[in-house]
Protein backbone atom coordinates (compact mmCIF):
# COMPACT_ATOMS: atom_id res chain seq x y z
CA UNK A 1 0.00 0.00 0.00
CA UNK A 2 3.02 2.26 0.48
CA UNK A 3 3.62 2.38 -3.25
CA UNK A 4 0.06 3.20 -4.27
CA UNK A 5 -0.44 6.13 -6.62
CA UNK A 6 -2.31 8.11 -3.97
CA UNK A 7 0.49 7.69 -1.41
CA UNK A 8 3.13 8.70 -3.93
CA UNK A 9 1.11 11.82 -4.75
CA UNK A 10 0.60 12.65 -1.08
CA UNK A 11 4.29 12.24 -0.30
CA UNK A 12 5.34 14.24 -3.36
CA UNK A 13 7.83 11.56 -4.46
CA UNK A 14 7.22 11.95 -8.21
CA UNK A 15 10.74 12.28 -9.51
CA UNK A 16 11.66 8.68 -8.87
CA UNK A 17 11.96 6.79 -12.17
CA UNK A 18 10.21 3.77 -10.59
CA UNK A 19 7.13 5.93 -10.12
CA UNK A 20 6.77 6.65 -13.84
CA UNK A 21 5.33 3.14 -14.17
CA UNK A 22 2.67 4.12 -11.64
CA UNK A 23 1.79 7.17 -13.71
CA UNK A 24 1.61 5.03 -16.84
CA UNK A 25 -0.83 2.70 -15.11
CA UNK A 26 -2.84 5.55 -13.61
CA UNK A 27 -3.12 7.35 -16.95
CA UNK A 28 -4.45 4.18 -18.59
CA UNK A 29 -7.00 3.70 -15.80
CA UNK A 30 -8.07 7.33 -16.05
CA UNK A 31 -8.47 7.03 -19.82
CA UNK A 32 -10.59 3.86 -19.50
CA UNK A 33 -12.84 5.52 -16.91
CA UNK A 34 -13.39 8.70 -18.92
CA UNK A 35 -14.25 6.67 -22.03
CA UNK A 36 -16.69 4.52 -20.03
CA UNK A 37 -18.49 7.63 -18.72
CA UNK A 38 -18.54 9.31 -22.13
CA UNK A 39 -20.05 6.21 -23.76
CA UNK A 40 -22.72 5.91 -21.06
CA UNK A 41 -23.45 9.61 -21.35
CA UNK A 42 -23.90 9.30 -25.11
CA UNK A 43 -26.06 6.18 -24.89
CA UNK A 44 -28.36 7.96 -22.44
CA UNK A 45 -29.46 10.20 -25.32
CA UNK A 46 -31.23 7.23 -26.94
CA UNK A 47 -33.96 6.67 -24.29
CA UNK A 48 -34.39 10.43 -23.81
CA UNK A 49 -34.77 10.87 -27.57
CA UNK A 50 -37.27 8.03 -27.83
CA UNK A 51 -39.31 9.43 -24.94
CA UNK A 52 -39.44 12.93 -26.45
CA UNK A 53 -40.16 11.53 -29.91
CA UNK A 54 -42.96 9.33 -28.55
CA UNK A 55 -44.59 12.18 -26.65
CA UNK A 56 -44.49 14.54 -29.61
CA UNK A 57 -45.85 11.88 -31.97
CA UNK A 58 -48.60 11.05 -29.46
CA UNK A 59 -49.73 14.68 -29.59
CA UNK A 60 -49.36 14.64 -33.41
CA UNK A 61 -46.61 17.25 -33.45
CA UNK A 62 -44.81 15.71 -36.42
CA UNK A 63 -42.63 18.66 -37.38
CA UNK A 64 -41.55 19.17 -33.76
CA UNK A 65 -40.87 15.42 -33.43
CA UNK A 66 -38.69 15.46 -36.55
CA UNK A 67 -36.79 18.51 -35.33
CA UNK A 68 -36.26 17.00 -31.87
CA UNK A 69 -35.13 13.69 -33.34
CA UNK A 70 -32.73 15.46 -35.71
CA UNK A 71 -31.23 17.57 -32.93
CA UNK A 72 -30.76 14.61 -30.56
CA UNK A 73 -29.27 12.57 -33.40
CA UNK A 74 -26.88 15.47 -34.04
CA UNK A 75 -25.88 15.47 -30.33
CA UNK A 76 -25.38 11.70 -30.43
CA UNK A 77 -23.08 11.97 -33.46
CA UNK A 78 -21.24 14.94 -31.91
CA UNK A 79 -20.57 12.95 -28.73
CA UNK A 80 -19.54 9.90 -30.77
CA UNK A 81 -17.09 12.12 -32.66
CA UNK A 82 -15.68 13.44 -29.38
CA UNK A 83 -15.13 9.87 -28.15
CA UNK A 84 -13.40 8.94 -31.42
CA UNK A 85 -11.12 12.00 -31.21
CA UNK A 86 -10.24 11.18 -27.61
CA UNK A 87 -9.39 7.60 -28.64
CA UNK A 88 -7.10 9.01 -31.36
CA UNK A 89 -4.87 10.62 -28.73
CA UNK A 90 -2.29 7.85 -28.60
CA UNK A 91 -0.35 7.06 -25.44
CA UNK A 92 3.33 7.76 -25.72
CA UNK A 93 6.43 7.10 -23.67
CA UNK A 94 6.12 10.64 -22.39
CA UNK A 95 3.23 10.33 -19.90
CA UNK A 96 3.28 14.06 -19.22
CA UNK A 97 2.79 14.93 -22.89
CA UNK A 98 0.03 12.32 -23.24
CA UNK A 99 -1.89 13.53 -20.19
CA UNK A 100 -1.37 17.20 -21.06
CA UNK A 101 -2.78 16.50 -24.54
CA UNK A 102 -5.83 14.87 -22.93
CA UNK A 103 -6.23 17.83 -20.58
CA UNK A 104 -6.11 20.41 -23.39
CA UNK A 105 -8.52 18.36 -25.52
CA UNK A 106 -11.04 18.03 -22.69
CA UNK A 107 -10.85 21.73 -21.79
CA UNK A 108 -11.50 22.63 -25.44
CA UNK A 109 -14.42 20.20 -25.63
CA UNK A 110 -15.88 21.58 -22.41
CA UNK A 111 -15.67 25.13 -23.82
CA UNK A 112 -17.40 23.98 -27.03
CA UNK A 113 -20.16 22.27 -25.08
CA UNK A 114 -20.68 25.37 -22.93
CA UNK A 115 -21.23 27.38 -26.13
CA UNK A 116 -23.57 24.69 -27.47
CA UNK A 117 -25.49 24.50 -24.19
CA UNK A 118 -25.69 28.21 -23.53
CA UNK A 119 -26.38 29.52 -27.03
CA UNK A 120 -27.59 26.83 -29.45
CA UNK A 121 -29.78 24.59 -27.26
CA UNK A 122 -31.91 27.55 -26.06
CA UNK A 123 -32.48 28.59 -29.67
CA UNK A 124 -33.50 25.05 -30.56
CA UNK A 125 -35.80 24.88 -27.51
CA UNK A 126 -37.42 28.22 -28.39
CA UNK A 127 -38.21 27.00 -31.91
CA UNK A 128 -39.40 23.66 -30.53
CA UNK A 129 -41.71 25.36 -28.01
CA UNK A 130 -43.14 27.59 -30.73
CA UNK A 131 -43.78 24.57 -32.98
CA UNK A 132 -45.60 22.76 -30.19
CA UNK A 133 -47.60 25.65 -28.75
CA UNK A 134 -48.20 28.02 -31.69
CA UNK A 135 -51.70 26.67 -32.30
CA UNK A 136 -52.67 26.10 -28.67
CA UNK A 137 -55.34 28.10 -26.88
CA UNK A 138 -52.83 29.64 -24.48
CA UNK A 139 -50.80 31.03 -27.36
CA UNK A 140 -53.81 32.18 -29.33
CA UNK A 141 -55.46 33.85 -26.30
CA UNK A 142 -52.42 35.56 -24.77
CA UNK A 143 -49.21 35.80 -26.77
CA UNK A 144 -50.82 36.20 -30.19
CA UNK A 145 -52.64 39.33 -29.03
CA UNK A 146 -49.64 41.28 -27.72
CA UNK A 147 -47.49 43.69 -29.74
CA UNK A 148 -44.44 42.63 -31.74
CA UNK A 149 -42.08 44.42 -29.31
CA UNK A 150 -43.54 42.49 -26.36
CA UNK A 151 -43.26 39.23 -28.33
CA UNK A 152 -39.58 39.96 -29.00
CA UNK A 153 -38.98 40.80 -25.33
CA UNK A 154 -40.80 37.62 -24.31
CA UNK A 155 -38.74 35.54 -26.78
CA UNK A 156 -35.46 37.06 -25.52
CA UNK A 157 -36.51 36.42 -21.91
CA UNK A 158 -37.38 32.79 -22.75
CA UNK A 159 -34.07 32.38 -24.62
CA UNK A 160 -32.08 33.70 -21.64
CA UNK A 161 -34.07 31.65 -19.14
CA UNK A 162 -33.67 28.42 -21.12
CA UNK A 163 -29.98 29.22 -21.70
CA UNK A 164 -29.39 29.78 -17.98
CA UNK A 165 -31.21 26.60 -17.00
CA UNK A 166 -29.46 24.46 -19.62
CA UNK A 167 -26.04 25.93 -18.80
CA UNK A 168 -26.58 25.30 -15.08
CA UNK A 169 -27.75 21.74 -15.81
CA UNK A 170 -24.72 21.06 -18.04
CA UNK A 171 -22.15 22.47 -15.61
CA UNK A 172 -23.61 20.77 -12.54
CA UNK A 173 -24.02 17.39 -14.27
CA UNK A 174 -20.50 17.60 -15.70
CA UNK A 175 -19.12 18.32 -12.25
CA UNK A 176 -21.15 15.49 -10.70
CA UNK A 177 -20.23 12.89 -13.33
CA UNK A 178 -16.74 13.89 -14.46
CA UNK A 179 -15.53 16.09 -11.58
CA UNK A 180 -13.32 13.51 -9.86
CA UNK A 181 -11.79 12.34 -13.11
CA UNK A 182 -11.01 15.88 -14.25
CA UNK A 183 -9.43 16.69 -10.88
CA UNK A 184 -7.35 13.53 -11.09
CA UNK A 185 -6.22 14.52 -14.59
CA UNK A 186 -5.18 17.94 -13.31
CA UNK A 187 -3.30 16.30 -10.42
CA UNK A 188 -1.44 13.94 -12.73
CA UNK A 189 -0.44 16.77 -15.07
CA UNK A 190 0.62 19.01 -12.17
CA UNK A 191 2.62 16.22 -10.55
CA UNK A 192 4.45 15.43 -13.76
CA UNK A 193 5.41 19.06 -14.47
Amino acid sequence: MENSIENIWKNGNHGNVKNIEFYNRESKLWFQQILKYLKKDNMSLIPVGLLILGMLLLYQEFLAAGLAFGFLFFLFLLNKNTIAKLKNIKPSDDVQHYMKTNQVFIKNQKRNYIILTGLIIPLFMLVELWLVFNDSEVYLNTIANISVIKKIIFAVFMYLAIGGISLFAYLSSTEAIYGKLLKKLDEIVNDLE
